[in-house]
């Protein structure tokens, strides 16, 4: 018999001590229910180079140093979704507010980021593993007018054992999904006409950072953070492509200076929290956010319309580049 995929388990738990386990992910971390996705072994056998004075057939090989990384693909819903911002991005603030639970959620620019530990079942029992020191590279959040906010996150881990034992009731984020027809995005608190977004996070990590005497990365710092978003736009003026374009909105020709304006795009569910009229909810704020330059390209007797990319900017070295709100029932990020 085989080992149907939907049988397996992913839990998230942040990790207290780098280089350890952490003990209670099974019993405290979240459990994602993942759409697709699993980390897998970046680890090559080694052969080596035909010798002068050795026969034609290879003789011998043997294992080098490895990581293990993978996207997780799945439904955005406000309890793992925290996790992982919080990973990916490095700081957090918890508060109670009117009877919910709110993380605010900003970069950091310390030297690290937040570590996971991940229990990974794969099937209904062919291998269960563990992992420690993980960190999430890149987070890529979706959403269709009429379609579900969804999800990707791309994960490095140093450090995985095989043969664990399952947790036996992990506890899934039950929390609900988001579809489009909850989020508004606003530029300079102006509504866009969005038809879709999406929102990438990337802290460029390498994964190959190995060195003498260890099979395991040395090292996983992340480098330059990059932000970006994109919107599919139906063009009613010209007003978007000549501020991406020219630098203003009033401009008629190239300039060189970059119009900077907020971007903030608002999800929230239908369903409320507990006993509140409050629904759980995430609000990406970016203070500073520039359009990059695009082509309208008409083509035959379509409507004009647009995949419209921009970049986060850094407002100032107080400021945070993006925060992340998180309206939960969870008193803190797993």
């Amino acid at each position: 018999m085989g080992f149907s995929s939907q049988a397996g388990q992913t839990i998230l738990r942040t990790q207290a001590v780098a280089g350890t386990y952490q003990a209670d992910t099974g019993t405290a971390g979240v459990g994602l229910k993942l759409r697709s996705g699993s980390l897998s072994p970046t680890r090559e056998l080694l052969i080596p180079d035909p010798e002068i004075g050795g026969g034609r057939d290879v003789s011998d090989a043997y294992l080098g140093a490895g990581a293990f990384s993978g996207d997780y693909e799945f439904y955005t819903r406000m309890g793992g979704v925290a996790t992982l911002l919080y990973a990916c991005l490095g700081t957090k603030a918890d508060a109670t507010v009117a009877a919910t639970e709110q993380h605010t959620i900003t970069p950091s620019d310390a030297a690290l980021l937040p570590f996971l530990s991940i229990e990974e079942k794969i099937g209904a029992g062919l291998e269960t593993y563990r992992y420690n020191d993980a960190v999430v590279n890149t987070l890529h959040l979706e959403c269709e007018a009429n379609g579900y906010l969804m999800g990707t996150a791309g994960i490095i881990a140093a450090k995985q054992i095989a043969g664990a034992t399952p947790t036996a009731s992990p506890l899934f984020d039950e929390t609900p999904m988001i579809v489009g027809t909850n989020i508004t995005v606003t530029y300079n608190s102006v509504s866009l006409p969005a038809k879709s977004f999406s929102l990438d996070i990337n802290n460029n990590i390498e994964d190959d950072d190995f060195r003498l005497g260890s099979f395991y990365l040395g090292d996983l710092t992340p480098k330059r953070r990059e932000i970006t978003a994109s919107f599919s736009l139906r063009q009613t003026s010209s007003a978007i492509w000549r501020q991406a374009t020219y630098g203003t909105t009033a401009a008629t020709q190239m300039g060189g200076l970059v119009t900077k304006q907020p971007l903030v795009i608002t999800m929230s569910t239908y369903e409320v929290i507990g006993a509140t009229v409050i629904p759980y909810s995430l609000t990406l704020t970016i203070p500073k956010f520039a359009y990059k330059p695009f082509a309208f390209d008409p083509s035959g007797d379509d409507i004009i319309e647009n995949d419209v990319e921009g970049q986060a900017l850094r407002p100032a070295v107080a400021t945070p580049i993006m925060t992340a709100l998180v309206v939960n029932s969870t008193a803190t990020v797993a």
